[in-house]
């Protein structure tokens, strides 16, 4: 068993922009993108503003497909919006999503430290999911665990706090998630910037073709996974998501997080939408711990080594 954890659970109160669900590749467990919808519009944007204010939630997650502006068509509509690349419309809005009392924490797959620079002024945090250290067939080269290990270590070097963790059910085998959780921990220890890490279970959807016989998780591996963790990286808090984690209340004494919880749907899993915070919290009263709103900069890294000079006024 894990050792218990002491204080309140933290968790985000946010909303999500999604950019575009327009993605080049087609992973074969992957019910997020689509083809052909283009970039988020500008009245779309301003009603999900208004809605985030009326919400009162504190944390833009921004995300999108991996490379969007590799389809032809959203190359065309950047242009006609007069934006150079899709790096320079996510700078907007995220820029727009500060101007409404926002903190920007963006997911656009793997980027490299070029494009990581140019997103750090406008972006408190970022994340990319490693999933696997080990490649599963038929997914995209963006995909691939050797560019999302480079998209850490970019992060790493231009000082941007970031969330990572990995993914689980996907078939993949026992052995590979204390590997993939061993790179997280290596990559942590040389640069510092792990704010916190998922370990996230796969949740099948309408698009999946995966094969039927994926075992699914039990709470076990999750208190083997939480356990390791524990031993090579204390350091770092241990997110699980409760909208699709079916032990999450069994997992409340020994988690630090539930990461965002919004009133909107989860976009990368509409069928698992969030319980009200008060339900979160009297689960947590339960387990004989509290639930604490938190930022999406965390404690760890909420100062000018981490944060670009003009957000940090914004993040108290």
């Amino acid at each position: 068993m894990p050792q218990l954890r002491p204080g309140p659970i933290s968790y985000s109160r946010s909303i999500t922009l999604t950019l575009t669900h327009d993605c080049p590749w087609h992973c074969r467990y992957c019910g997020f993108r689509s083809d052909g919808e283009g970039l988020l519009s500008e009245d779309s944007l301003n009603t999900l503003l208004l809605s985030a204010r009326q919400q009162r939630a504190r944390e833009a997650l921004l995300i999108s497909g991996e490379h969007p502006d590799q389809l032809p068509h959203i190359k065309k509509e950047l242009h006609a919006r007069g934006f150079t690349d899709f790096i320079d419309f996510a700078s907007y809005v995220a820029r727009r999503a500060l101007d409404s009392g926002l903190l920007p924490h963006g997911n656009y797959g793997a980027l490299n430290l070029e494009q990581l620079l140019r997103l750090r002024p406008t972006h408190v945090s970022m994340g990319l999911m490693l999933e696997n250290i080990e490649d599963l067939p038929d997914i995209a080269p963006e995909k691939r665990s050797s560019g999302r290990l480079k998209t850490l270590t970019a992060a790493g070097q231009a000082k941007i706090a970031f969330t990572s963790g990995i993914l689980i059910g996907l078939g993949e085998s026992l052995e590979s998630r204390f590997r993939s959780l061993d790179a997280l921990a290596r990559s942590h220890r040389e640069y510092g910037q792990l704010q916190e890490i998922l370990i996230q279970n796969f949740i099948p959807n309408h698009a999946s073709s995966l094969p039927p016989d994926c075992p699914i998780p039990g709470l076990q591996d999750y208190f083997d996974l939480i356990s390791y963790w524990r031993e090579i990286c204390p350091e770092v808090p241990i997110q699980i998501p409760p909208n699709l984690n079916p032990h999450w209340r069994e997992l409340l004494p020994y988690v630090d997080d539930l990461g965002g919880i919004s009133s909107h749907r989860d976009e990368v899993n509409p069928l698992n939408p969030w319980a009200p915070p008060q339900h979160y919290q009297d689960a947590a009263h339960a387990a004989a711990r509290d639930l604490q709103e938190r930022l999406p900069i965390y404690p760890s890294h909420h100062h000018s080594a981490w944060l670009d000079p003009a957000l940090i006024p914004m993040t108290f």
